[in-house]
């Protein structure tokens, strides 16, 4: 195959070969990479079309090309051809680019809020080792250690101190703020180091949630931060649940057979978030 060089050497006075090479050399000179880098994608395979079109049109294509459409009848020179050659194919092309450059957008969007979610992630779990309780509200360190993790979950999820309240209270009457499993579902021993145990149908967990009531699977309800997302986003669903009770608003979400049973820790959840405020 012969190269530019050996193409140059066999110019002839012809005009409409000297056309040809002028426009072979003018588009090899937007080959030059700080040129080239610059254009757009389209504009980078017009080029490169153009060029391949020339150059054959140079080593022995035809002078000429018939293009014939409804505008234009006449012959047109290889130069010109060239040149339709390069904006059909950037025309052509146009849609499919734009189609690959909004993918890449979307892309890079997801891309930059799965990195804004991991942060945010990252900055949550540094709170929580930082954050730790002692002697709140007559609560043991363990107590405590869970509490804190519903707190910081509310938080995360962007529910009031109130909304908090109400989680604390319902997990210390369900069970008694410990990630409690069940005898009667064997697997939850697997998740939890708790020495406190309740048997209550298949309730297990933190909040004593069942797997029954489609609320998720035993090993979801037995961490404390999943099980704390599911009762926030169902207490989010309950129409009013801002200007409920602690009482009436974990009612709503639980539906206990004992209703008014977690009033009783309203003034403990309170102490539990007040003191978490202070120590964040």
């Amino acid at each position: 195959m012969r190269d530019f060089k050996s193409i140059q050497s066999q110019q002839t006075d012809d005009s409409g070969k000297g056309g040809l090479f002028a426009s072979l050399k003018s588009r090899l000179a937007v080959l030059k990479l700080d040129k080239f880098q610059n254009l757009s994608h389209a504009k980078k395979r017009a080029v490169v079309t153009g060029v391949a079109a020339v150059a054959f049109a140079a080593v022995g294509g035809p002078s000429t090309l018939a293009l014939a459409n409804a505008d234009h009848t006449e012959p047109v020179t290889a130069q010109e051809a060239s040149y339709r050659t390069a904006d059909s194919a950037e025309g052509g092309q146009g849609a499919e680019v734009a189609a690959e450059v909004e993918k890449a957008k979307e892309k890079a969007e997801e891309e930059k809020k799965d990195a804004k979610s991991d942060e945010k992630k990252e900055k949550a779990a540094e709170k929580k080792e930082d954050v730790v309780l002692h002697g709140v509200a007559g609560l043991n360190d363990e107590q405590l250690e869970n509490a804190v993790t519903i707190v910081e979950t509310g938080r995360e999820m962007g529910i009031s101190e109130r909304g908090q309240a109400v989680a604390l209270a319902t997990a210390m009457q369900e069970a008694k703020m410990y990630n409690a499993p069940s005898d009667a579902v064997p697997e939850s021993y697997q998740y939890t180091d708790s020495s406190v145990s309740y048997t209550d149908h298949d309730s297990v967990g933190i909040f004593q949630q069942r797997t029954s009531m489609g609320w998720g699977s035993v090993e979801e309800l037995m961490d404390v931060e999943t099980s704390a997302k599911k009762f926030y986003g169902s207490l989010e669903k309950v129409g009013g649940w801002e200007d409920m009770s602690v009482s009436g608003a974990a009612q709503a979400v639980q539906r206990s057979a004992f209703p008014d049973a977690y009033a009783q820790w309203e003034s403990m959840a309170h102490d539990v978030v007040s003191a978490y405020n202070k120590a964040s």
